[in-house]
């Protein structure tokens, strides 16, 4: 008598796969996320040393909390700063992002270029970068403090009203250096708006502005939360941010309560703390009063209540031949004539300018003598093309081995990075088993924990599995779904393996493909757009961050490294001028510096123009708003 063959139901065998393709991201997640986080906490309870032998560790409860917050406060204080300036930032960042996506929506001219720039700061955006255009004023249009408005302002509101104005004038241009990617997410987002609904209201006589008010805003809330919350998460994580460098600070420094590890990982556990709050404030603040909203599942059609518009009985709307006069100057619409178009342009092409006002900046300034520097006279254009200055910059940089460092760096996690972020996404949009909604909560919580949090378990973690130190320390985490904003990667390759029919996988399988088989050769040929945005995206991160390369890579030479080291290089192969003259010295070699931001940002910038064109595509097909 022959057994009975025993298979799997339909519904075991979805869960099988299911779990097997999001494998290496669960693996990933105990090695390098939740370990982590648990001992991160466990080594704030303790005074942490970290002789040769080993690590000793001495239970102190929560002595490290005490001290930040009644002693030593200077993490609590600068704290506060932060939170101020990041709620400032994420506003007014995706106010101007969301904007500037309608006008880029727009059927206007010039269109493909006004993208390149916007989306330009998200390719060459980094620390180093953003601190030497800092320290050479480079991101401050200049005689901000000079308009006579503020000043107005300042009269009526109060000095601290001014205040607040000409603080954000001067940071204005690296807010909108940060937008690109929100840009991008509203942008494509509009493009996917239901036109109909738009129509609808138009029949009903929705002017512009209702329009907005009443169909896309409601449409775009779920969006804007998602985008205020990735702005946050950015702002705490850029390795220029001040506690950060903070935490970092403490991390080296050796004695009791108050140093070490052990103070730093409690003042990491406070950084997340607030940033989570934060984040739970914003989602509470977007879940108000979304009632009115309806989306119908499994349709691409969005509905709202639109309550019939009436014109208002007017002087302008009753003489005929001011309507006349307004619709040849508005238009039928008032969006579509040649006064607001007029404005249009005006403004689009200024705020290109302030985007591109740190490159001309660089560019001018990298091809001034040391005469012209010094010579107040002198403004941003030189009075001759002096190239001696990227002579000297590239040698202090050691251009071609700090490439090669960058290539090895970027290159390899991005790729691992892509394979694991991309057998997770189609795990989660193909099959259905248990907990998928949890693994999906808990792989979007992640985002928001801060590196701080990570960095001393992870520092001690790689050391003892002696991958601190080389380039397996960036491959490991991506090669298992943990990578660098790995939580955005697999997001688009989700949204992106949602779209692409079943019926393509189910009648592989009826050809007698296996699982793998369909996924390498007939849905992932198909996600091309996606692995492209992957790809860009994680090999230009890789590329740009400066503080976790040089803390678990010590002696790491890469572009952007290099770049951080630029004055103290340059110093120690051409010398001072003068020692007893710092001031001096910097305005000679401030030439010199800016050169070398350029050469450091060249390679992004070269790739950047040449793939440009299929990049902006493929962010437009890709489904990047994670939906």
């Amino acid at each position: 008598m022959m057994k009975k063959k025993w298979r799997l139901s339909f519904k075991q065998r979805e869960s099988f796969l299911g779990y097997m393709f999001i494998s290496l991201w669960i693996v990933g997640f105990f090695v390098f996320t939740f370990y982590p986080i648990v001992y991160s906490f466990y080594l704030s309870l303790n005074h942490v040393t970290i002789p040769t032998t080993g690590i000793n560790l001495r239970y102190i409860g929560f002595a490290n909390f005490q001290h930040a917050f009644a002693i030593d406060r200077v993490m609590i204080l600068e704290l506060g700063t932060f939170i101020q300036d990041a709620v400032m930032m994420m506003v007014i960042i995706n106010v101007f992002a969301m904007i500037f996506a309608m006008i880029l929506n727009m059927d206007i001219k010039l269109k493909g270029f006004f993208r390149t720039i916007f989306f330009l700061p998200v390719v060459i955006v980094s620390g180093p970068v953003m601190q030497e255009l800092l320290n050479n004023n480079a991101i401050v249009l200049p005689g901000i403090t000079n308009f006579q408005l503020i000043h107005v302002f300042s009269s009526i509101f109060g000095e601290s009203f001014g205040e607040l104005i000409i603080k954000i004038f001067n940071n204005l241009i690296s807010m909108f250096w940060f937008s690109g990617v929100q840009i991008i997410v509203y942008l494509v987002m509009l493009q996917k708006m239901n036109k109909e609904v738009y129509e609808a209201s138009e029949i009903d006589g929705a002017s512009p502005w209702e329009q907005f008010w009443k169909v896309t805003l409601p449409f775009m809330k779920p969006i804007i939360m998602i985008n205020m919350i990735y702005t946050l998460v950015m702002l705490a994580g850029f390795s220029n941010n001040k506690i950060i460098i903070i935490i970092k600070n403490y991390m080296l420094q050796t004695g009791d309560v108050g140093k070490g590890f052990g103070f730093s990982a409690a003042l990491s556990w406070i950084y997340f703390v607030v940033i989570s709050l934060i984040v739970v404030l914003v989602f509470v603040l977007f879940s108000i009063g979304r009632k009115n909203v309806k989306y119908i599942r499994n349709t691409e059609h969005f509905y709202l209540d639109l309550t019939r518009y009436t014109e208002k009985d007017t002087f302008f709307n009753k003489n005929a031949t001011v309507k006349r006069v307004r619709k040849r100057l508005m238009g039928r619409k008032g969006t579509d004539g040649w006064v607001f178009r007029v404005l249009i342009y005006l403004l689009i092409a200024s705020v290109a300018f302030t985007f591109l006002y740190p490159f001309i900046y660089l560019a001018l300034t990298s091809l001034q003598s040391p005469e012209d520097v010094i010579d107040a006279t002198v403004g941003l254009v030189p009075r001759t093309l002096y190239f001696e200055n990227y002579i000297k910059a590239f040698k202090t940089i050691g251009f071609f081995s700090a490439l090669e460092g960058s290539i090895r760096i970027s290159l390899l996690p991005a790729l691992a990075q892509v394979f694991s972020t991309a057998l997770t996404g189609y795990g989660l949009a193909r099959f259905d088993f248990k907990f998928k909604k949890i693994i999906i909560v808990i792989i979007l919580i992640t985002f928001i924990v801060p590196a701080p949090v990570l960095m001393i378990p992870t520092y001690l973690m790689y050391r003892d599995l002696g991958i601190l130190g080389n380039i397996g320390a960036f491959i490991y985490p991506a090669l298992f779904g943990q990578g660098m904003k790995s939580t955005i990667f697999i997001m688009i390759f989700y949204q992106f393996f949602n779209t692409i029919p079943k019926v393509l996988d189910e009648a592989a399988r009826v050809d007698g493909a296996g699982p793998i088989r369909v996924f390498l050769r007939v849905t992932l040929p198909l996600a091309i757009p996606a692995v492209v945005v992957v790809f860009l995206f994680s090999f230009v991160w890789y590329w740009n961050e400066t503080y976790l390369t040089g803390l678990y890579i010590d002696g790491a030479k890469t572009l952007p490294l290099q770049l951080s080291r630029f004055a103290a290089s340059f110093r120690e192969q051409f010398g001072n001028v003068d020692p007893n003259a710092e001031d001096f010295v910097d305005r000679i070699n401030e030439a010199i510096y800016m050169a070398g931001t350029l050469i450091s940002i060249l390679p992004l910038l070269l790739m950047y123009f040449g793939l440009q064109k299929w990049f902006v595509e493929s962010v437009d097909r890709s489904g990047i708003t994670g939906e």
